[in-house]
């Protein structure tokens, strides 16, 4: 073909408000381009990349991994599951939140998963339960809420749990519709008004105190605040620091001590083991691929310092991290991006 492989990523070039778009080769047409010659190259630049990466993956990696030692909250997602799913500890959570002391559960499950009509879009509720008033209650551990529109989110999930309710081919009334709560629980003030407790419930604005009376009603509670009820608050600091010690527990009432119990307990089972062995091995391996990024991303951009072309820094991936051709583009494309967010590749 006769042109070198930077032009011919530039090929067919599209200019964007936000950058260009290079076109990509095919494994094929990259290997017609790099031939022999550029398979076998291999300086002491990535000779020393690559022992960097064979001896980091030999290690832990602690900027990643969950430390040994490290004490599991019930704000953590795993024992949160772990702990909902048993129905007396459920209940004393509700109880709690809801300020209701006479509330009892009939059904409790973890990580109920609804599907919408078509099938197409489902949500996984994190601790779903129904009353003996019918009620469906949700409760949400949301931990990171810089991702995503929380807001939004307890909107799209309180009407999905109509769902299974309003089945295809059921003479299903209105008028039958269970209530339902969705409750978020956040480290962060969604609303920055320094409460523990947000409520809310669909209300007329042109006519003061009139409310809809829907069934619907969404709460969302702030660890990072004091303000609040007592007892309310000393939940939300248990969960962030899951024991009876904590000082910020200004409240010890039954229903947290028979809450701290059962986490006790979970801690001290076998099946708890075995889920928190898991989620060290993940940390392990998140850590791990990190670094293997990281060590990708130092490899492209130190080479395009040095002037070396595409083809060659593209070889060289190949040979040190063991990827196709196909994958060694991808790598190129996105780490050979100025405008690549690097945050996540920091040491």
């Amino acid at each position: 073909m006769g042109i070198a492989l930077e032009q011919y990523f530039k090929r067919e070039k599209i200019q964007e408000t936000h950058g260009e778009f290079f076109y990509l080769p095919t494994p094929e047409e990259y290997m017609a381009f790099i031939g022999e010659e550029g398979i076998l190259a291999y300086d002491r630049g990535s000779q020393r990349l690559a022992d960097f990466l064979l001896q980091e993956e030999e290690t832990e990696y602690s900027t990643t991994a969950i430390p040994s030692d490290y004490s599991f909250n019930l704000c953590d997602f795993a024992l949160f599951l772990s702990v909902m799913k048993n129905k007396s500890a459920y209940q004393d959570t509700l109880s709690i939140i809801l300020n209701e002391a006479e509330l009892q559960l009939n059904e409790v499950k973890v990580e109920q998963v609804i599907l919408n009509h078509s099938g197409m879009r489902a949500i996984r509720l994190d601790a779903w339960a129904q009353d003996t008033d019918g009620r469906c209650l949700s409760t949400e551990m949301q931990t990171d809420t810089s991702h995503d529109n929380i807001k939004k989110r307890a909107r799209f999930y309180q009407g999905l749990m109509d769902v299974p309710i309003l089945k295809s081919g059921k003479d299903t009334k209105y008028r039958d519709l269970p209530s339902t709560i969705i409750i978020f629980i956040t480290v962060d003030d969604l609303f920055g008004c320094d409460r523990a407790e947000y409520t809310f419930t669909e209300q007329c604005e042109e006519v003061s105190n009139l409310h809809l009376k829907d069934g619907t009603k969404k709460i969302f509670l702030n660890m990072s605040s004091k303000n609040g009820r007592p007892e309310l608050v000393s939940l939300l600091q248990y969960m962030k620091n899951s024991t009876l010690d904590n000082p910020e527990i200004t409240v010890r009432d039954e229903r947290l001590c028979r809450l701290d119990q059962v986490v006790q307990e979970v801690k001290q089972s076998e099946e708890w083991e075995e889920v928190r062995m898991n989620i060290y091995e993940i940390g392990k391996e998140q850590g791990i691929q990190k670094e293997r990024e990281r060590g990708m991303f130092l490899m492209i951009r130190d080479y395009l310092e040095e002037g070396i072309s595409p083809e060659r820094i593209c070889s060289k991936l190949q040979k040190n991290f063991s990827l196709s051709a196909e994958e060694a583009l991808e790598k190129y494309r996105i780490y050979s991006d100025t405008s690549f967010p690097t945050q996540f590749l920091r040491p």
